[in-house]
């Protein structure tokens, strides 16, 4: 029996006119086994470990249509490599400053921010990000 999230992934590709190919399911896949936010270069080392003849180009490629079908989203922080998020839903994320980590951060609500731009500026809101920094607690029990 196929789950609600296969039958999600398999509409996804099906209305964007892309086909769920074996390389794009592999990075799905890491994706879904690496339980973070991986960087490409992290998705493509855990693929490699299954398909030792995959290149890294596929990869990126893999993740830019994954991520334009609206299957996973890239996070951009500043002096980090761009993470990959299988939760698409509005959530906020956390990232170490010495180590790079990113976790999501629960319970935390800033309510509509989007529509509170609108009423306050004549621009059109196409996406909006919060960056939060800090230091996680592995570093912090490093000292």
């Amino acid at each position: 029996m196929v789950s609600s999230a296969e039958r999600d992934v398999r509409e996804k590709f099906r209305r964007s006119g892309y086909t769920l190919t074996s390389q794009r399911r592999a990075v799905l896949d890491a994706l879904e086994d690496f339980g973070g936010h991986p960087s490409a270069e992290e998705v493509y080392l855990a693929v490699k470990k299954r398909n030792p003849r995959v290149a890294l180009g596929t990869v990126y490629q893999a993740l830019s249509v994954l991520e334009e079908i609206g299957l996973i989203k890239a996070k951009r922080w500043s002096e980090s490599p761009v993470r990959y998020d299988l939760n698409t839903e509005p959530h906020h994320d956390i990232r170490c400053v010495r180590c790079g980590a990113v976790a999501e951060v629960p319970g935390v609500e800033l309510g509509d921010f989007a529509a509170r731009i609108r009423e306050n500026t004549p621009y059109e809101v196409t996406n909006t990000s919060l960056v939060i920094e800090g230091v996680c607690p592995a570093c912090q029990a490093e000292g």
